[in-house]
């Protein structure tokens, strides 16, 4: 099956690729709920809130640190729409930690959950998905984000990734530099491959960043204003 026709974002301008056109910009967020890489209007949040509607779901991908739980979910309030963490539904549904998942049952277990998961989500109603750093290593994956929804790469470096950890006992790969720097090195033309939009996150906040996301969001008819 073909995917649908996509435009791609990038750098404020759109530029031919295979797939559409896309704009490259700059923001960010930490993974944990609420938090910053930096301060941002966080007073215009709940002045501005909408209640709007998605036409599709919108997925977040990067790597880890790159503040797609955070910016989903403030992009949630702003906008009065739902947001889900895929680690997190995961597990609540499997009962265990992903941690615990990957210890007892191993990553091939885990990558099914996450591919089963993944398919439920482009089925129901539309919503802002944060999905795992390692969701784009299974092609099968790719194929479903690519043609089941709108997906927006938050895109940072290793180091600043790491940075932004406040405990970095819940993400051992960033305590070994070189080795997250190698695997998001890695994974890069894999995130890129399946994004409509990307974002460099480098130095921004939460706020900036879901105000970004918004306004490429209201641009390609995505997400509007409910009357």
């Amino acid at each position: 099956m073909a995917a649908p026709e996509k435009r791609r974002h990038e750098s404020g301008s759109s530029k031919p690729r295979r797939d559409g056109a896309k704009h490259r910009g700059g923001s960010g967020g930490a993974r944990k709920q609420g938090g910053s890489c930096g301060k941002g209007p966080a007073s215009h949040v709940s002045r501005e809130r909408e209640i709007c509607e998605l036409s599709r779901p919108v997925f977040f991908v990067g790597f880890m640190g790159a503040g797609k739980t955070s910016v989903s979910r403030r992009l949630a309030r702003l906008c009065g729409i739902a947001s889900i963490d895929m680690d997190s539904y995961i597990e609540r549904r499997d009962g265990r930690r992903i941690r615990d998942i990957f210890a007892e049952d191993g990553e091939g277990f885990f990558r099914d959950l996450e591919t089963q998961v993944l398919r439920e989500m482009t089925q129901g109603e539309p919503a802002l998905i944060s999905c795992g750093g390692g969701v784009v290593l299974r092609p099968e994956n790719r194929a479903i984000l690519r043609e089941g929804g709108f997906v927006v790469f938050l895109k940072v470096g290793a180091d600043e990734a790491k940075s932004r950890i406040s405990d970095p006992s819940t993400r051992p790969l960033l305590g070994d530099a070189e080795a997250a720097r190698k695997t998001n090195a890695e994974r890069l033309p894999l995130y890129e491959e399946v994004a409509d939009a990307v974002v460099d996150t480098s130095g921004k906040g939460v706020t900036a960043l879901a105000y970004q996301v918004r306004s490429i969001l209201r641009k390609e008819g995505i997400l509007w204003q409910r009357k």
